[in-house]
């Protein structure tokens, strides 16, 4: 996959600028200020519908401007058709998408047509933050690789959403001296049914629930948890084989290990978590456990990475993270993706950075590379590179020796 022609119009200092890419390597140059990031920033939300640099969408919106629109052609390695995908949201509202001319509704249909890895100064946060980013990392890998997963995960969050309101009902009507009935008896066993079939989970209102049936809930709630964590387990298994290889080489004086935290202790009952939880669940208003509280611990020599690694070395670590995903999924789907990386120069010695690169030209994705200085890293004898240069918000494709 790879992006062959670019629109960006009034995004961040952006007014216009095109762009007709190199299917491999792109080097965006220029001053500080000069747009470098805010094309990264752009592609990066024309596939996810999001920023990574910030959570408001009206600091995207050119000074002075309505709104900001986006467009890409997209090919598919396979295929002698481009994908077109166009994006644009005006202040006050939501985004609109279109694949092919034809609106879209849910993120997942954008997902589905471009795949993307970003690696930026702030990426240590993978390793350092909070579990979501870890749990999102590993959830990358098996969506893109695994056909079940979308479905499996769509059911499991309508699931979770109805089971959460159903506890704040509940305790709300305790609040109020009202009663309330967990369900667990002789009804709950003898009246399950454990089709999980879209028609089945994606049915129910959360308005017409009947609060003596949350022991349903939590029957499904597991029976999903354990079979998206198997699917975690199976991708982080096949991932290691890779990753490490590559950690070899660009860490080779740790020992890193990668393990898998279910979102409930390993060896216990969920169902039984579920059961025995179910007044601090109230309390708290959500679910306590389950494989949406999974995370993936990182571990160098029994002590967490984030805690025993410098700066540098966390950044190299996120970079073997993120190349070894993209190489796993051109093995198990022939697939490949986009990298986007910002500020490359940025806290990795001359060393580190020819180390990714080599890593890089030998994965045979379309990646697009701002703030270097391309000459110090590619042969000359390689043509199959562009260097853009901006200044000011505007960009020309800039000549070449090669």
């Amino acid at each position: 996959m790879y992006i062959n022609r670019l629109l960006i119009n009034d995004f961040r200092n952006l007014q216009y600028v095109e762009l007709q890419p190199s299917p491999s390597f792109n080097f965006i140059c220029g001053p500080n200020g000069s747009g470098k990031t805010s094309i990264i920033e752009a592609i990066h939300y024309l596939a996810l519908a999001r920023s990574f640099r910030t959570n408001s969408y009206q600091y995207l919106i050119r000074n002075g401007q309505r709104q900001f629109n986006l467009f890409a052609a997209v090919q598919e390695d396979d295929s002698m058709m481009a994908s077109t995908i166009g994006l644009s949201r005006e202040r006050g509202d939501s985004a609109i998408i279109k694949i092919n001319s034809d609106p879209i509704n849910r993120l997942v249909d954008l997902i589905d047509h471009i795949c993307v890895q970003i690696i930026h100064p702030q990426g240590v946060d993978l390793i350092t933050k909070e579990a979501e980013g870890r749990r999102g990392f590993i959830d990358w890998g098996v969506y893109y690789s695994d056909s079940e997963f979308k479905q499996l995960w769509m059911q499991y969050r309508k699931i979770l959403k109805q089971r959460n309101a159903l506890l704040r009902r509940a305790a709300t009507q305790q609040k109020n001296g009202q009663s309330f009935s967990t369900g667990y008896g002789s009804s709950y066993s003898s009246g399950y049914s454990t089709d999980y079939s879209p028609s089945y989970s994606m049915g129910y209102v959360a308005s017409s629930l009947d609060l003596d049936q949350i022991g349903v809930w939590d029957e499904a709630l597991a029976s999903l948890s354990e079979q998206i964590t198997q699917k975690r387990i199976a991708y982080l298994e096949s991932l290691q084989v890779i990753l490490q290889e590559i950690l070899g080489e660009f860490l080779p004086d740790f020992k890193l290990k990668f393990e898998l935290n279910f979102g409930w202790e390993k060896g216990l009952d969920l169902r039984a978590l579920l059961a025995q939880n179910l007044e601090k669940d109230k309390a708290l208003g959500y679910t306590l456990y389950g494989c949406h509280r999974a995370d993936l611990k990182i571990k160098n020599h029994n002590l967490l990475a984030g805690a025993t690694l410098s700066r540098g070395q966390l950044k190299m670590l996120v970079y073997a993270m993120r190349l070894a995903q993209g190489l796993l999924l051109k093995e198990q789907t022939g697939r490949t993706c986009i990298y986007l990386i910002d500020d490359l120069n940025s806290e990795l010695d001359d060393h580190s950075q020819s180390v990714l690169l080599k890593h890089l030209l030998a994965c045979n994705h379309q990646v697009f590379i701002s703030n270097i200085q391309q000459a110090l890293f590619i042969s000359e004898e390689r043509s199959d590179f562009k260097v853009f240069q901006l200044d000011r918000g505007m960009v020309q494709e800039a000549q070449t020796s090669s």
